[in-house]
């Protein structure tokens, strides 16, 4: 640089300078604490979302004493906690008594109060009054010696002179030449060239699962896993993961001197820190500081201090001093609007997740937030729109003022709903009158979010169709200016401050959605590899043209929602694949092998009918059945089946060496209602059996061996008949109440049963059977790990003459579904060596599961009970076991072990089984 150039001098460089060069060291602590002083009000300074219209809140206090009970229901629909509902008396009278906020009040009390010692301004003359302290020598030393460094490097520069320190070589620049102006920035030879050698490349399928060899690496010569039929039988059900990725190591983190919310938190936020940037410690430290601090404000700790210890290579230790957390101190829960004491709103005013004198939350208060929106959106106040959502931080007091405040809208309606099929070209299988009943509204009622789910859910469980796209169609939500608190808009009113600088409110929000709204999504196969090859241009043309139609509908019909105030409800559904089959195999010590196969005809014809046939074979019993299905009122809720069906069952050893072979033919109809009458179920129902007996084995040497069937005793076989028929009208009611259908664990199931039967019409005996089934299912613990059930089974025939009753509808226990540790339906009264069936049952059992991982439990369980005669006479049998249960996907796999220890014998029995615990 010329020595001559000079440069003008501000007053701040001269002052810096001034300092700089100082050799009292004490003024480099007076420059230091004037800085902080300038800094500590920022620190202090707290970002305020607010809005720019006013609006005048409705009191909804007194709506709120009068939906008392209705707040107190919801309440227990949305599953809070026992404590919080029982303090709603409470938090009204609470709502009652509070004033509205007054943020300008507040901020004039403030302004009242003498300010604090501590953070009174600083004076400038102040500084030479603070105490001197010693300072280390050794770095005061080096400190000068810089500094008279650069000052002498800093007066060479000025002075016209080079630092030798550093020396730069001129390179000269040559002329841009005639051919580099008028090169094309791309070679087309050369990208040709490219192009010609790419396509000689050749591309083969890779069918013996060849990889490509990394040159710096030895290839590994590993063996694949042999695997055996357990594992074969599992990976049907659960397949392997493979070629997942290599997990990337993450630090784990010890704290002490936390709260547990705190330290909880925090070890949280450090556990996504890769062990590979924690190995620099002193480069990790400041993110490790950033990532620390949010997670303690997260939770309300703004002024807790963190020191970082590192323990080993990937632990690392952090020792908090939380410091006092910020306080709620006031909360303000407003709706105004149409639907501002609509029950579901209100529960959250009575109820919010955070209450005054709790600790200031983020995640909490964003809870409450996503609460009222779901609320607003679950009810069809699509219309809605924030006027505040505000907090207030006050430090140093570390208080924490929360303003919630919504404009409710108006409440949408639901039109009718307009069912289409995925192929336009296709018309509907089912009549239209048929699918309206699947939906649980009339045109023009409020929108609830649980009147469209269960649309989609009846389409699913009516199982006519191959899937089904439920789409209510909901305008874009409304974004509006937000208020400012009254304090701040005094501020704007006086023009001292600009309102811009006050709104923090972003240009466009995610529109929120319901979480309780079932989505259904169809995967696009067309998008997987392969998919593709073969489309030609005219049909990718069409599904862009499709898809672009459909957008501009999606818009039309958003304004037109939000013109009328009506969501139209769009039902896509495919049928392609009427038919189905399904296939099963399974094993029991009491039946053997048993396999199971089912064909299903979803749809029959355009009025709903529908046909299911199940075959099931196994070593003692093999059957063939099947069911029509006719809707009646509606396709799930109320129709009428046609069954019919052919049984072969093999009774071992019914007394004196006798085994029996009981052949059964049944036809009959019932009508099921599902729903009715507080979730009760109930099945009217007819049955005709045609029973045929025979006897295999030696004839006892008491009888003539040319003796006739009828010569055997009447109790070996009622009535003394190869052939027993019964017609018997009967009545079925049955409840389940549980928190899963699947996997429950809290439930109660309830099973009453009555069948009765004449003489004179179609049946071998005058006589009544009834039959009662209780069961329940509690779990306990941090994680239900503790879970017990118990039931019994009761039944009796009612008749005069008990001889006359079908042998096959007497009781027989023991197997699966009776007592464990017997053979099927091996346990019976018995008379002069026959078992001749019984007259009453008692069946109870009591079991209790562990939870030793999640979705295992092991089992300890005792059945006991019997099937006895008219008198209780018979003897009480006993068992107990031990079993494994496993929650997949299907519903619970149980197997069991048990031994039924009344036996002389003592036998050892498998049993297993799938399905609900209920």
């Amino acid at each position: 640089m010329p020595s001559k150039t000079q440069f003008k001098k501000s007053l701040l460089s001269q002052c810096v300078q001034h300092t700089w060069i100082s050799n009292d060291i004490n003024k480099w602590l007076y420059a230091s604490v004037f800085l902080g002083a300038l800094s500590s009000p920022v620190l202090f300074a707290a970002d305020t979302v607010v809005s720019s219209q006013e609006l005048e809140p409705a009191t909804s206090v007194q709506a709120i004493e009068n939906n008392k009970q209705k707040i107190e229901n919801v309440a227990q629909q949305q599953g809070l906690s026992k404590e919080k509902i029982e303090s709603i008396d409470q938090k009204i009278d609470q709502l009652s008594g509070q004033d509205d906020f007054n943020s300008y009040e507040m901020l004039q009390q403030q302004e009242q109060l003498s300010p604090q010692e501590q953070f009174k301004p600083i004076e400038f003359d102040d500084l030479e009054l603070l105490p001197e302290e010693s300072v280390d020598p050794r770095l005061a030393n080096e400190i000068l010696s810089v500094a008279e460094e650069a000052k002498q490097q800093a007066q060479n520069f000025r002075s016209g002179l080079t630092t030798p320190a550093i020396q730069v070589q001129d390179l000269p620049a040559n002329d841009i030449t005639e051919a580099e102006l008028t090169k094309a920035p791309v070679n087309i030879d050369q990208l040709m060239q490219n192009i010609q050698s790419d396509r000689q490349i050749e591309v083969s399928e890779n069918a013996e699962g060849r990889s490509l060899s990394v040159q710096t690496q030895e290839p590994e010569n590993k063996e694949p896993e042999k695997v055996n039929v357990f594992k074969r039988i599992f990976y049907k059900i659960r397949p392997p993961r493979l070629n997942q990725p290599a997990a990337v190591p993450r630090i784990t983190a010890d704290v002490t001197g936390a709260p547990k919310a705190l330290a909880d938190n925090i070890k949280a936020k450090l556990s996504s820190f890769t062990v590979e940037s924690f190995s620099d410690f002193n480069a990790a430290v400041p993110q490790l500081r950033n990532m620390t601090v949010q997670a303690a404000q997260a939770v309300g700790y703004y002024d807790a201090e963190f020191k970082f210890e590192k323990v080993s290579y990937n632990r690392v230790r952090v020792n908090v001093t939380p410091h006092n957390p910020v306080v709620v101190r006031e909360q303000n829960i407003e709706f105004t609007g149409p639907g501002q004491n609509l029950a579901q709103l209100q529960v959250i005013r009575v109820l919010p997740d955070l209450e005054v004198g709790d600790i200031f939350d983020h995640g909490k208060y964003e809870a409450t937030k996503a609460r009222i929106i779901e609320a607003a959106n679950n009810n069809g106040f699509f219309d809605y729109y924030w006027r505040m959502h505000d907090v207030m931080l006050a430090r140093p007091q570390n208080q924490a003022d929360i303003n919630l405040k919504m404009e409710t809208g108006e409440r949408y309606k639901l039109d009718d709903v307009q069912f289409r099929m995925s192929d336009p070209s296709k018309k509907l299988p089912i009549r239209e009158d048929i699918l309206r009943t699947l939906a649980p509204w009339q045109e023009g009622a409020d929108f609830t979010a649980w009147r469209v789910n269960v649309l989609a859910n009846n389409l699913t469980n009516s199982r006519y169709f191959n899937y089904s796209l439920v789409d209510a169609v909901k305008p874009d939500p409304i974004i509006k200016p937000l208020e400012l608190a009254p304090d701040l808009q005094a501020l704007v009113d006086e023009q001292k401050i600009d309102r811009s600088l006050l709104t923090g409110q972003e240009k466009a929000e995610q529109q929120a959605s319901s979480s309780e709204e079932v989505t259904q999504n169809v995967a696009d196969e067309t998008q997987f590899a392969g998919g593709n090859e073969r489309r030609t241009l005219q049909e990718r043309n069409d599904a862009d043209n499709q898809a672009q139609a459909k957008q501009e509908e999606t818009e039309r019909l958003q304004a037109l929602a939000r013109e009328e105030k009506k969501i139209p409800v769009i039902v896509t559904l495919n049928a392609d694949k009427l038919n189905s089959v399904e296939a099963g195999i399974g094993y029991g010590t009491d039946t053997g092998v048993r396999l199971r196969s089912q064909y299903r005809r979803s749809i029959v014809n355009d009025r709903g009918h529908s046909f299911d046939a199940n075959l099931e074979l196994s070593q003692v019993r093999q059957s063939i059945d099947g069911r029509y299905n006719i809707p009646y009122k509606h396709p799930l809720n109320d129709y009428v089946s046609l069954v019919g069906g052919y049984e072969r069952e093999d009774r071992d050893e019914i007394g004196n060496g006798l085994n029996l072979i009981v052949e059964s033919a049944v036809a009959g109809a019932d009508r099921i209602i599902k729903g009715a009458r507080r979730d009760w179920q109930h099945i009217f129902g007819v049955r005709y059996r045609l029973d045929r007996m025979t006897i295999e084995g030696d004839i006892p040497e008491t009888l003539d061996p040319d003796t006739n069937w009828d010569e055997i005793p009447e109790f070996v076989v009622a009535t003394g008949n190869d052939e027993q028929q019964s017609l018997l009208l009967g009545y079925e009611a049955t409840k389940v109440t549980s928190d899963n259908r699947l996997n429950p664990t809290k439930g109660f199931k309830q099973n009453y049963k009555i069948q009765l039967g004449s003489e004179s019409l179609l049946s071998d005996a005058d006589m009544a059977i009834v039959n009662a089934n209780w069961k329940f299912l509690y779990s306990i613990g941090s994680n239900n790990d503790h879970q017990f059930i118990g039931g019994a089974n009761l039944g009796y025939i009612i008749t005069e003459d008990f001889q006359k009753v079908p042998y096959n509808l007497r009781f027989f226990e023991g197997g699966d579904q009776s007592l464990r540790g017997f053979d099927y339906k091996s346990l019976s009264p018995v008379e002069f060596g026959y078992k001749v069936g019984g007259q009453a049952r008692a069946i109870g059992t009591l079991e209790y599961n562990y939870q030793f991982k999640e979705g295992w439990r092991a089992a300890l369980f005792s059945d006991f009970g019997n099937a006895y005669d008219e008198k209780f006479t018979n003897d009480t049998e006993y068992s107990i076991g031990a079993g494994i249960r496993w929650n997949s996907p299907i519903g619970p796999i149980r197997l069991d072990v048990a031994s039924g220890i009344s036996d002389p014998g003592k036998p050892i029995r498998l049993h297993f089984f799938i399905g609900p615990q209920l």
